[in-house]
């Protein structure tokens, strides 16, 4: 397999199964953390769909600006630092741009578990396969 298709297949790969991952965890923290109801309101009141729809189109967003790993397949980006730059840079400064923005620059407890729960999986996901990038094409 080419260094170009392992890095398209990471990139689709990662998306999906960090955006699966997350919906779990999601689903699990909203269940967990719901409020007693004494009355059943009408379910088109009910506002928890913002949340999975963020977490969707941020895990897509983050996913698109991955695409810039592939400048570490040109030759003035093959060294160590400059190909983990061309990996990590952007989607760290998206999800940290994301975090200032979702939390409105207040830091509490529901933002920084939202942070968590959207991002981890797909950082988590993403180092695997640069280490596996790193592994199998050796220069």
């Amino acid at each position: 397999m080419s260094q170009r298709k392992f890095i398209l297949l990471s990139i689709f790969k990662t998306w999906f199964i960090a955006t699966l991952i997350s919906t779990v965890i999601l689903i699990i923290y909203m269940m967990i953390t719901e409020l007693p109801r004494e009355y059943e309101r009408p379910r088109n009141c009910d506002m928890s769909g913002i949340a999975y729809g963020l977490m969707m189109l941020w895990i897509l967003s983050v996913s698109i600006v991955s695409f810039s790993s592939l400048f570490s397949l040109l030759k003035p980006f093959q060294g160590k630092t400059k190909k983990w730059l061309c990996w990590f840079l952007l989607p760290m400064l998206t999800a940290g741009y994301f975090f200032v923005g979702i939390s409105d620059g207040k830091i509490d407890r529901e933002g920084v578990i939202y942070f968590l729960i959207v991002n981890l999986p797909w950082f988590t996901l993403w180092g695997l396969y640069y280490y596996r990038f790193n592994s199998l094409f050796k220069q």
